[in-house]
């Protein structure tokens, strides 16, 4: 079965990349952010449980949960290279 996707191409607006520069390389912003999120988390659950389990466990959970969560935020989709012709992404 074939599908007519009409796209057009000429209401483009392109979006600002949210990005963090990390020793020279850009990041994605949402990874920084679960990043650091994971690693707080971690620091504060070693020093106040003193379990390596819960801490692996705590830390995990809350960068998975920070990684997803800002992914699907509003505005934060995935844009199609411009290399693409219009209506494949």
């Amino acid at each position: 079965m074939t599908t007519l996707i009409d796209v057009d191409a000429s209401h483009r607006e392109p979006r600002a990349a949210r990005t963090v520069d990390v020793f020279g390389v850009q990041w994605p912003a949402h990874k920084v952010h679960a990043l650091v999120a994971a690693a707080a988390v971690a620091l504060v659950s070693l020093v106040l449980v003193g379990s390596l389990e819960v801490t692996a466990w705590a830390s995990g959970l809350t960068l998975l949960a920070v990684w997803w969560g800002e992914r699907y935020l509003p505005g934060t989709a995935a844009v199609a290279p411009a290399s693409n012709p219009p209506g494949i992404s």
